[in-house]
């Protein structure tokens, strides 16, 4: 059995003149379970927030009984955004990226396009489950680089991946035994992040054991470190806590 504990949001723009290219999900009941996601559109694109309202529409629509096809739905998606130039030209190279999870009976299933981040609490950090689409992130899985080796270079940010009607799928799919996650109070805590909010995560990537355990004071402690150190991107965050039992 799963129930919602307790979850939390934010979702919001680089600045108040700019707006926000960023969608966001809840935990939202789906079948046996609860689906929750973040959608950071692409902002050099004209169309950006329409594509991750599109992905955001779409899984918030679908529903999921026993089992997720993972790379349907992300096709599915791609149609979606794909319709969006035949109402308005501009919108022709409209992108986002997408990370989603479905907490199902006995598993937590994952996918994910782009650089937004999906973590779990492990004790007393967080660990990242999905992998970055970025040139960053490539050169590190070809062993040309290591993360120290890369810092300060250009591509960081460059994504490789995407939700686009020109961009062909490349997707990531995990899928976990939900007795690999749970702790020994059976809870589940899950935090999905755009890059806006996992970059000030990244950082200084430590809260109190208190802060951690409970997604309400996570939400409210990360938005502030954002915003005492001036967002550098739209900056999203769900996160949730479940217990499994």
């Amino acid at each position: 059995m799963i129930t919602l504990l307790n979850c939390s949001l934010f979702s919001l723009g680089k600045s108040a003149t700019r707006g926000n290219q960023d969608s966001v999900m809840p935990p939202k009941i789906t079948g046996g379970g609860y689906i929750m996601a973040v959608a950071d559109g692409v902002g050099s694109y004209e169309g950006a927030y329409e594509a991750s309202q599109a992905a955001i529409k779409h899984l918030s629509n679908s529903f999921i009984e026993d089992g997720l096809n993972i790379g349907e739905t992300f096709s599915s998606i791609k149609k979606e955004i794909s319709k969006l130039s035949e109402d308005n030209v501009g919108f022709h190279r409209a992108a986002t990226t997408l990370t989603f999870c479905c907490v199902n009976r006995d598993s937590l299933h994952i996918g994910h396009i782009g650089d937004t981040r999906i973590y779990v609490r492990k004790g007393k950090k967080l660990v990242q489950l999905s992998t970055d689409h970025t040139q960053h992130q490539e050169l590190i899985n070809e062993g040309l680089f290591t993360k120290k080796e890369l810092k300060g270079m250009k591509g960081k940010n460059t994504l490789t991946s995407a939700l686009s009607k020109f961009i062909d799928l490349k997707y990531q799919e995990l899928h976990y035994p939900l007795s690999e996650l749970v702790d020994d109070e059976e809870a589940l805590d899950l935090y999905i992040m755009s890059d806006g909010a996992h970059y000030f995560w990244e950082k200084r990537p430590r809260f109190s054991d208190n802060t951690l355990r409970n997604p309400v004071r996570f939400a409210s402690s990360l938005q502030k470190r954002i915003e005492k150190a001036t967002p550098i991107d739209d900056y999203s965050l769900v996160a949730a806590s479940f217990k499994i039992s």
